[in-house]
């Protein structure tokens, strides 16, 4: 059988799914962890925002997110984590896709190999707080700006949309992402032809009505 780049990505998929499950259900919650589930235990969505989101410095989304999971299947370990380990998995396949589209495939298998085996990536992938999510939504981000940017021509509604969503979960994710993506979307203003700029700024105008439920809290915190 003849070993193709696609037996290769398969492999470095195998090697990051096996490093972050390994004694998976051995490993504890960090303090950085319990400060967040500490603040899911309310009765009502409008106290975990008034009193689990607003008194943090954090956005809403994984808090939210760990209160509903939590509220389904429980607090084990494992089970808070497992959501967490799926970006970590999902962010090597979506780093070699921008790699890829980039340069060529080898850099993507190259940057790929890097996410799958490096300390940090694995160790926050095991991790339930909002570091490998935000990797995930930034690098899902970047994937459809980058097919907006590339090809404007091709799937503009589709591959704005998407661009939307998840630039708007970058900034429900943490603020450092919500950073992240303002600077991506700005720099799409030097790339694209005029005649996509009006449809490129009603993409912005949607991700700013996506997060205006959010900017009382981010206000709060601010201050």
């Amino acid at each position: 059988m003849r070993l193709t780049n696609k037996h290769i990505l398969y492999f470095i998929l195998a090697v990051g799914t096996v490093l972050r499950f390994w004694n998976y259900t051995l490993i504890p919650f960090s303090h950085d962890e319990f400060s967040a589930l500490f603040r899911t235990n309310y009765t009502s969505f409008s106290d975990l925002i008034e009193f689990g989101v607003k008194p943090d410095g954090h956005p809403a989304g994984i808090q939210v997110f760990l209160y509903y999971w939590i509220s389904w299947f429980g607090q084990s370990e494992w089970v808070v984590k497992l959501p967490f380990v799926a970006f970590g998995l999902l962010c090597i396949y979506l780093i070699y896709k921008l790699g890829k589209l980039w340069y060529n495939d080898t850099v993507g298998l190259i940057s790929a190999a890097f996410l799958a085996c490096i300390q940090f990536s694995i160790v926050y992938s095991v991790t339930a707080r909002p570091y490998i999510s935000g990797m995930f939504f930034v690098l899902a981000m970047v994937w459809f700006w980058s097919r907006l940017i590339t090809n404007p021509e091709k799937d503009f509604r589709k591959n704005g949309l998407l661009f939307v969503l998840f630039a708007a979960l970058c900034a429900y994710n943490h603020h450092f992402s919500l950073l992240l993506a303002a600077i991506v979307g700005l720099s799409g203003l030097l790339f694209l032809p005029i005649k996509h700029l009006a449809k490129y700024a009603i993409c912005g105008a949607l991700i700013f009505v996506l997060y205006l439920p959010h900017l009382q809290i981010l206000f709060h915190q601010l201050g």
